[in-house]
């Protein structure tokens, strides 16, 4: 089988490297585009806390987040299984003066929405409403805020659902396949941590009390205002959220690239096929990149929207998908956060045609494939790139979003001014650099789903295990 694979991609490889990325649309003309920069207001309270606001009186709807920065990695040594089951009954027990769905009627009665979310780096408290009904609104977040409450019947309504998500979370291969490919990336960590129904079934209310008060205890705290706000009101609503008390704060866990390549090279097995009977397998391939403020993020996007990050435009669309009619989907996606990133290659496809369509994506990402990339492709892939830029700034709300987002990655002042510049110094050299050192096959880990049948087009490297094995 081995030979086969070699002479499949002989035979590609002619056609495959004579063929331009981007053809249908060589002849279109996309002219950069130019706009300003929107700003905002900046305001640090006595208390630590930061406002981040950009008013637009246009409608009179408010939008407001307030980030706790106090999340999944500060759980410590307690079970993942805390996160989803604090999140959702905290947010469905109201308040003791709101009880249980008492409090969301009563936003749903302004027209206003409400919801609570625990990310892995913090807690975030989201809710839009008219301006009209301000005052009634603090009124409601004061009780959330100060009456924190954990209903029993609704903690064990959220248990028995939780549970039924688990026992039936493995009917999708693609779900299956990025469940398993973060447990592979992320072992040794909360993040590669998932969930079972043991775990579930012996958390206790103590525990949801415990962290519920650590969050609500954190003294770090952002709240991004949009839209028709009165930032003079919010300053003073802010002043009477007191921070509770709690019993302390668990040690963070951190990941870093270093931990991440470390943990990736002590697998035992880094190539998983995850056994599942299906006639649609799902294919992912994950490896390390950089941090966000890394020198060469500009061109890791560059290189990944080439290659499987610009939709049609991209190699793996027009490759795997349009001209073989070898998957129903294809693409890549690099993903940075303040202390890493992740770069991940996938394709939806006939379970026959698994061991073709890995070596076609190994293909596409080898460097000697990337050298054939032409200063055309690069071309048009930083004008799109940089046209795209715009839809950061399509509304208020994503505007701060970013902001804070680029300020938690360290990001330079000036990022956002000079990041069409920057985008437009990449150069064939430079994509060439990074696609030895991030996109190399040899580097990547790679998780299968489908039927364990496919082993033996897919080489020895491949360890098989069921949906619910721990990874080796």
């Amino acid at each position: 089988m081995k030979n086969k694979l070699i002479l499949l991609s002989l035979f590609l490889a002619p056609t495959l490297f004579a063929r331009e990325m981007g053809d249908f649309v060589k002849d279109i003309k996309i002219a950069p585009l130019n706009f300003s920069i929107p700003e905002f207001v900046s305001e640090k309270l006595e208390d630590g806390t930061e406002i981040l606001a950009l008013p637009n009186s246009e409608f009179p709807i408010i939008n407001s987040e307030l980030h706790i920065y106090h999340g999944k990695k500060d759980l410590g040594k307690r079970p993942v299984e805390i996160i989803r089951l604090l999140e959702d009954s905290w947010e469905f027990s109201g308040s003791k003066s709101y009880p249980k769905d008492t409090l969301l009627q009563e936003f749903e009665n302004l027209g206003a929405s409400f919801s609570l979310a625990i990310g892995y780096h913090k807690t975030v408290i989201s809710f839009s409403y008219l301006k009209k009904d301000e005052a009634r609104v603090f009124e409601l977040f004061q009780s959330f805020w100060k009456e924190s409450n954990l209903d029993d019947e609704v903690i064990s309504t959220m248990r028995g659902r939780i549970m039924e998500e688990i026992k039936r979370r493995n009917d999708n291969p693609s779900a299956v396949g990025g469940r398993k490919s973060q447990e592979l990336l992320y072992a040794g960590t909360i993040f590669g941590t998932s969930s079972t129904t043991q775990g579930l079934e012996g958390i206790k209310k103590e525990e949801l009390v415990a962290f519920q008060k650590e969050i609500l205890s954190e003294k770090k705290r952002v709240l991004i205002l949009s839209g028709d706000v009165n930032v003079s009101s919010w300053k003073k609503n802010l002043s009477s959220l007191t921070l509770h008390e709690s019993s302390g704060k668990s040690v963070s866990e951190t990941i870093t690239s270093e931990s991440l390549k470390q943990s990736l090279s002590s697998l035992k097995k880094k190539h998983i096929l995850v056994d599942k009977d299906v006639s649609q397998s799902f294919v992912i391939m994950m490896g390390v990149l950089p941090k966000h403020n890394d020198p060469d993020f500009y061109s890791i996007q560059v290189l990944n929207y080439i290659i499987g990050g610009g939709g049609f435009n991209s190699y793996f669309m027009r490759e795997i998908r349009n001209n073989r009619g070898l998957a129903y989907s294809a693409g890549s996606s690099a993903d940075f956060q303040d202390e890493y990133g992740v770069i991940n290659f996938f394709a939806m496809t006939k379970t026959e045609s698994v061991p073709e369509v890995v070596s076609l994506m190994k293909e596409l990402i080898d460097s000697k494939f990337i050298g054939t990339i032409k200063e055309e492709e690069l071309t048009r892939a930083k004008i799109a790139i940089t046209n795209q830029f715009v839809f950061l700034f399509d509304d208020s709300k994503k505007v701060l979003n970013n902001d804070l987002r680029f300020k938690e990655h360290h990001m330079p002042k000036d990022y956002l001014v000079k990041f069409r510049e920057n985008i437009e110094k990449v150069s064939l050299s430079d994509i060439q650099r990074v696609g030895k050192l991030y996109f190399d096959p040899e580097k990547l880990a790679t998780v299968i789903v489908g039927p364990k049948s496919l082993k033996q087009g897919l080489g020895e490297k491949f360890h098989i295990i069921s949906p619910e094995d721990r990874i080796p």
